[in-house]
Formats: structure tokens, sequence, C-alpha cells
């Protein structure tokens, strides 16, 4: 049997001639050597085939493998269309290393969501969307379309950039008009923040008028809350009368008049509202000698541990605090049953924007201090 040569090699032929590689033993041997040299090649190309086809496979075994260790060091829990894990930057790390030891698999999937899935959690929205976008991007049927599309959007939302939320929420709508409660709250506030209040008020009319009269009013509730803080909007901030809770000063819409004012419904305990606050602090710190006042209603209980806050975060601005939680005297008056939950208002006292998220405190107060 011949044995396979390769060019450069040196080995002895069988007809005791020395030889370097089949093209010479070709040219020494035109009709012999030309057969040898075609078995050689040919031989060389299953080879290669042979040794391509097994490469796959070890490293779908490999990826299997390594998925598995990821989902148990980040104790992931899989409950249909929903996938929950431990998210820190410690984690992240370990997916990011999958993703660029493994770059193609069906176990990619997975973990495209498990890393946005984490940003997300982490309350980093601006860096949400883009994570949400590659999983849509490489996995377009993807079983976690939908809820990669409404946390995409609202990521969008929640980090100021209302603009961009915007049409992906109208493509949510469009999409799935039969199920307005997976996308309802997100596209009034888009609406609203991109100027077109009318259409929010219409919006919400129609959603709530199909959900009452299509066996979904039991969800209405929740959405109806949040229709309500948009309606607001336009409309003067209803009387109040409180003490500021360093100082025992009144507080009311006659003693904020002519400022622009963000009242900041928060609590120790409410995670959302702290990954909010360098965004209020930010605002505050550029702002407050130009007009901006910040006034924070504490859904809290604990009255030390409150001012621990205060005093740690540097929120030096007005605060009302009553110990009473949910049934806080504002709390009720404004009927907040979630957090964090705001009001912009402007010089006039009518309420401009609610609920605002990231940047889009700062901007919309630069722009109402414009305004005389």
């Amino acid at each position: 049997m011949t044995p396979h040569l390769y060019p450069g090699e040196v080995k002895n032929d069988p007809m005791g001639e020395s030889r370097e590689g089949p093209l010479r033993f070709a040219v020494a041997h035109p009709t012999v050597g030309f057969m040898r040299a075609f078995k050689l090649v040919f031989g060389l190309c299953i080879g290669i085939v042979g040794c391509l086809s097994l490469v796959h496979p070890l490293q779908a075994q490999d990826a299997q493998a390594d998925y598995v260790q990821l989902a148990k060091e980040l104790e992931v829990r899989e409950l249909n269309t929903l996938m929950f894990a431990k998210y820190n930057d410690a984690n992240l790390a370990k997916i990011a290393a999958f993703l660029e030891k493994h770059r193609e698999g069906p176990e990619r999937e997975k973990v495209l969501y498990l890393r946005a899935y984490s940003i997300w959690s982490l309350r980093r929205y601006e860096q949400a969307p883009q994570a949400y976008a590659a999983l849509l991007a490489e996995f377009p049927k993807t079983k976690f379309k939908r809820l990669a599309r409404i946390r995409e959007a609202a990521a969008y939302l929640f980090s100021g950039q209302a603009e961009k939320a915007l049409p992906r929420l109208q493509s949510l709508q469009k999409d799935h008009p039969d199920k307005p409660e997976i996308y309802a709250r997100e596209l009034a506030y888009a609406l609203s923040r991109c100027g077109k209040q009318k259409e929010a008020l219409r919006f919400m009319d129609a959603v709530e008028a199909e959900m009452a009269f299509g066996a979904k009013d039991r969800l209405l509730p929740r959405i109806k809350t949040h229709f309500d803080k948009v309606r607001l909007i336009g409309k003067p901030l209803q009387a109040f009368s409180v003490k500021d809770h360093r100082t025992g000063q009144t507080i009311s819409p006659k003693t904020l008049n002519g400022k622009v004012v963000l009242i900041d419904f928060w609590a120790t305990w409410c995670g959302p509202c702290l990954a909010e606050m360098p965004h209020v602090a930010k605002a505050h710190r550029e702002l407050s000698e130009k007009g901006f006042v910040v006034f924070g209603v504490s859904l809290d209980e604990d009255q030390a541990k409150m001012d621990r806050m205060i005093a740690k975060r540097k929120m030096d601005w007005l605060h009302h605090f009553d110990g009473k939680k949910w049934k806080n005297e504002l709390a009720v008056a404004f009927d907040v049953h979630s957090i964090p939950a705001s009001l912009m208002i402007d010089r006039a006292g009518i309420v401009r924007a609610v609920n605002l998220r990231g940047r889009e405190v700062a901007a919309v107060a630069k722009s109402l201090l414009q305004q005389k």
C-alpha cells in the first residue's frame, strides 16, 4: 500500500527510488505516477472531508456541555417562553465568554436571551435595546420574540428615547391588535412623550372600551392607573398641603408656583426607584439654581432608614414622609399604585409629563425652564 505523501515530504519509493512529493513521482513515472498521485489527492480530500464532518458534532457537543454548565452556574429556570436567572456582572461576563467561544449553534438563542434579560433586570435600560435587538436579529423566529420586542421598546422608553420606542410599539400594536394589554401602557406613554397627547387620549379610550367589553376587564385596573397618569398631562396640579420632612415648611402648589417641579414617588426598598435616582440627582445638581425643584415623596415606613438613604445619596431636596407606605397622603391623592412614579410640573403649575425615566428628567426640565 503506497503511503500518502505531502508536498515537500521525502520518502523511499517502493521501486527503490527516493522522491520528494507526488509531483516529482508523476514526472518520473508518467502513467503509474499519475494514478498514484490521483489516489493520493483523492485520499487527502476524503480525509479532510471526514475530519470536517467530525468538527461540527464535536463543537455541538462542546456547546451543549458549556450551556448546561452555564445554566447551572446562573441557576436558570425556564417556564414556557420565560427564563429566569441570577443576574450580576460576574454572570454577564460568563455569558459573554460563552457567546465569544460559540459563534453559532442553537444554544446561542437562550444565551442571547439571558444576556438581554440580565441587562434589563439590572435596569441598564440604555444597553438593553441592543441586547434584545441582537437576539431578534440572529433568531428572528425565537420563542422569546414577543417579549423581546416589548422589552426592546420599553427599554428605549425607560432610557428617555421615546422617539425610538414609539415605532416599535406601533409595530407590536399592528401585529397584536387583540392583545393591547401587552403594550398599551408603554404605547400611551410613548405617544404622549412624542407630543401626540390627543392621539394618546384616543388610544387609551379605545383600549379601555375594548378590554371592558372583551372579557379582559380583570386586566384593566393596573393599566388604567397608568392611563390616568397620562390623562393628567395638560391639567393643573391638584391641591394639597404637606410639610417638608426636614424643615417643617409647608409644601403646596402655591409654594411651588414659579418653579419647574419634579414630584417623585419613591422608597428605599424600591430597586427601580434607586436605579433612577442618579438621573434625578444629576438634574437637580445641574438645574436647581435655574429654578428646578425636586420634591420627593417617600413611601417608606422606616424613617431612620429613609434618612440614611437621603444622607448617603445626598438627596438635598424637598421630602415628604408620613410612614404610611401605600397609604401615604399624597400617594392616595395622586392614585399611586406603583413606583417609581413622577409628575413634572411647569412654572404655571400645569402637569407637563408623567413617569419620566433616565435622561428625560433633565431634558424635559431644561425645556420647561426655558419657557417663560
